[in-house]
């Protein structure tokens, strides 16, 4: 048992010597499976994380999503589910998959990193559905109300859901930028509407967040279109994105590319 324990310990220890001594990660788009990726980052080596996974929609039992009908509206963005995952699992597996993320996400922010992920609360066979069965024994510090614009709801048993909720999930050292607690938890932002991804970030919501902290390093392990990278960039952060789609990281790429050529930072 001790020679087991050993061998562990010290995979571990030239697995992440070897990802700092390099830090060929940093600013990159890197097109693979979340979990095997992430599991090739070095401990400690990222600042802060800011995500917003894939919500299981298809898997939804009220919204028309299940069978492809996109809801009771025609341009549903996600009726087809997302390029290279089809959003649809079983429940128990989404919640185990989401679970192992956020695992791997605390072993590799540093001791006093954070993470913002976004998720959104649905009701469910006329039951409300907060993703405590995701973030439950997380160090979950406070919960921010990401408040949208409109909304849709077909459902006359309750209001219409007009927000998501964003869980920074944070390491005892983390601490804010100087005044920028000053922010209620309350935030109202529109949603993104310019943007060929499905379901992206505003990039105001993000440079929020991105501001509020020091973190010199920032991941986004759902990429998508790249607006997280952006936002790094925009405040003078490294950046790392990880998605499994490369049309979305040749999305990503392309953004970013036009970003610096923009700014003049290439």
């Amino acid at each position: 048992m001790a020679t087991a324990t050993l061998t562990k310990r010290q995979a571990k220890s030239t697995r992440s010597n070897e990802g700092i001594k390099s830090q060929s990660f940093l600013n990159t788009i890197i097109c693979g499976d979340v979990l095997e990726e992430l599991r090739k980052l070095p401990d400690a080596s990222i600042d802060i994380v800011i995500t917003s996974p894939p919500y299981n929609l298809k898997n939804s039992t009220g919204n028309g999503m299940k069978d492809g009908r996109g809801g009771k509206w025609a341009n549903a963005a996600l009726q087809k589910g997302y390029s290279h995952h089809h959003d649809n699992m079983p429940h128990d597996e989404y919640v185990a998959w989401q679970r192992d993320c956020l695992t791997e996400l605390m072993r590799i922010i540093s001791d006093d990193g954070a993470i913002f992920y976004n998720h959104k609360w649905r009701v469910q066979n006329g039951l409300l559905q907060d993703r405590q069965d995701i973030v439950s024994g997380f160090p979950v510090r406070q919960i921010i109300i990401w408040r949208r614009k409109g909304g849709f709801n077909f459902n006359p048993g309750y209001f219409v859901p007009t927000y998501e909720v964003i869980y920074l999930i944070a390491k005892k050292g983390f601490r804010l930028a100087p005044k920028s607690n000053g922010h209620g938890d309350v935030w109202e932002f529109m949603q993104e509407m310019n943007n060929d991804h499905p379901a992206a970030f505003p990039i105001d919501l993000i440079d929020r967040i991105v501001s509020s902290t020091t973190a010199k390093t920032v991941l986004d392990p759902f990429m998508g279109s790249g607006t997280t990278a952006i936002s790094a960039l925009k405040h003078g952060r490294d950046y790392v994105g990880i998605d499994i789609s490369p049309e979305y990281c040749a999305m990503a790429e392309q953004r970013i590319a036009e970003f610096k050529a923009q700014t003049k930072l290439i």
